[in-house]
């Protein structure tokens, strides 16, 4: 199944317009994890930036499937 892969916070949004294609959702939280850790590396300084911020997978239909908030990882 196709998974789409947005970042929200309360008034901004970041869409992914392409996502991936995932076995099951213990894959898709697998790889939301991943993404979020690769974040954090990536700029260290903006993991202070975000509190309010969270990954939300969503379906092809844009249901969200699940959501996991950035500073819980």
């Amino acid at each position: 199944m196709r998974l789409y892969f947005h970042l929200a916070a309360a008034h901004d949004s970041i869409l992914d317009e392409i996502g991936i294609e995932v076995e099951d959702l213990d894959h898709a939280r697998s790889e939301a994890m991943r993404a979020i850790a690769e974040l954090k590396v990536e700029d260290s300084s903006a993991a202070q930036d975000f509190n309010g911020w969270r990954l939300e997978v969503t379906d092809a239909a844009g249901a969200v499937v699940f959501s996991i908030w950035l500073t819980e990882v």
